[in-house]
């Protein structure tokens, strides 16, 4: 059975499931500017923020992606994705009425148990929806979510800020009292329930293609999903592909924490070493974010679709290594320049070399995993990412600083060194994987029953 290709409601599910990942970015990122009254109001330093923007969150969302990533694989993934989406939005409406530290780290908990449902039922749809052929251009339109989510949250979320600060604190019907940073996080979770509700009602479950199991296991629409491959067959399936698996992992997770400590603290170091406003920076990063990672994951797609063409089978893994090969002198540079402007441009080049492989970094575990297991395989992936890159990337730079610099106005010099110490390592694994890779796909085109 062929993916149902080219057809416009293919390009709508992907355009639905894009509006999601741009609110939860949203609603994940949105913390980030209002750092300076929630220390005020809260009691805390640089390092317990982090964890709030990192590991409250990357907790529950790394951990319930493996389970929910098996639901994925088994059950309705509209239905995954819708009820999830509205969670994370209640939960992230909720960080607006915590009262102290505990609270809000527990509703940012929340949030990620909502988020947890999301990427697994999405990857494995869209592959169902689009042949190989094209899952990374499509993989690229769904992940351009990530930099119009931040860019929303930082042009949207700057306004909101000044908007909240001047006005101070609220008082609101239910709630009583609430605070200007409390406020933000209302403004900006609530519209997320209506979103949610909307995708469960509008999207549709595709036939599921490309599974080793046999048809016959199947209904004749393909939407009667067959048991999911056993845990002891999907773990030998993977020891199999140890090296593919391993350096996939590692490179990219570690790539992730690179990027995330830097998105984490990006907006607080302009704000503490530049002397910008929260207004100031949203506005220009926002637009910086959405005109750099929606170039690059465009531009990174393109670039890994063109190498595909010329015969590089490991394409998408090699558009990682090219990437991360610019990323790393322009992450190290940024935060040491005096110049601000000079700083922004380089910042902006760095967000669209980071977003540059986002959509190939998909395709790669996609077309290298059966489709019993793709729902599992892009749990382990995306655990793998948020405990490094989501739980300890923010973590790594407030360390640096809190403890080692011991001046939160050294916080430049934190990123710089946070990138040398992730970069690094990352770009070797992912070189390492090169050859491995080529070798799994290989052996994969001998198995797998997709008719691009």
């Amino acid at each position: 059975m062929s993916p149902p290709a080219g057809r416009p409601y293919a390009w709508y599910v992907v355009g639905v499931l894009m509006l999601l990942y741009v609110n939860s970015f949203l609603d994940r990122t949105i913390i980030s500017l209002v750092v300076e009254p929630m220390k005020a109001d809260l009691g805390v330093n640089d390092t317990q923020i982090s964890l709030l923007q990192g590991l409250a969150f990357a907790l529950f969302y790394s951990v319930l992606g493996i389970p929910f990533g098996r639901f994925a694989d088994r059950w309705s993934r509209r239905w995954i994705i819708g009820v999830g989406a509205t969670v994370w939005a209640v939960m992230a409406s909720l960080c607006g009425v915590a009262q102290n530290y505990a609270q809000l780290f527990v509703a940012r908990m929340g949030l990620g148990v909502g988020e947890a449902s999301f990427m697994p039922a999405a990857y494995s749809i869209v592959s169902d929806y689009f042949p190989r052929d094209k899952l990374a251009r499509a993989y690229a339109v769904l992940m351009l979510g990530a930099p119009i989510g931040t860019a929303v949250a930082f042009i949207a979320g700057g306004a909101i800020v000044t908007y909240a600060t001047t006005v101070g604190s609220v008082t609101l019907p239910l709630l009583g009292e609430v605070k200007s940073w409390q406020l933000v996080f209302l403004i900006t979770g609530l519209p997320g329930i209506p979103l949610g509700i909307w995708a469960l009602l509008t999207l549709r479950e595709p036939p599921r293609i490309g599974r080793l199991a046999s048809a016959a296991n199947e209904g004749a629409d393909g939407r009667s999903a067959p048991s999911p491959m056993p845990w002891n067959a999907a773990f030998r399936y993977l020891g199999d592909n140890w090296s593919t698996y391993g350096a996939l992992l590692a490179g990219l997770s570690i790539t992730a924490m690179f990027g995330s400590g830097y998105m984490s603290w990006v907006a607080v170091m302009f704000m503490r070493v530049h002397e910008l406003s929260a207004a100031q920076f949203g506005a220009m990063f926002g637009a910086s974010a959405m005109l750099g990672g929606v170039c690059g994951i465009l531009a990174g797609g393109a670039w890994c679709d063109w190498l595909a063409k010329r015969g590089r089978t490991d394409a998408p893994l090699r558009t990682a290594v090219h990437a991360l090969l610019i990323a790393l002198p322009l992450g190290v540079a940024a935060p040491l320049v005096g110049d601000w402007r000079v700083a922004f441009g380089l910042v902006t080049l760095l967000v669209f070399f980071l977003t540059f492989p986002q959509g190939s970094n998909v395709a790669a575990f996609t077309l290298v995993t059966p489709n019993e297991l793709r729902g599992q395989v892009s749990a382990v992936f995306l655990l793998a990412i948020n405990v490094c890159g989501l739980g300890l990337g923010a973590t790594l730079v407030a360390v640096i600083t809190d403890y080692v610099f011991a001046d939160p106005m050294r916080v430049n010099h934190s990123l710089a060194i946070a990138t040398l110490i992730t970069g690094v390592p990352a770009l070797a694994c992912l070189m390492f994987g090169l050859a491995p890779y080529r070798r799994s796909v290989a052996a994969t085109a001998q198995w797998q029953s997709v008719r691009a």
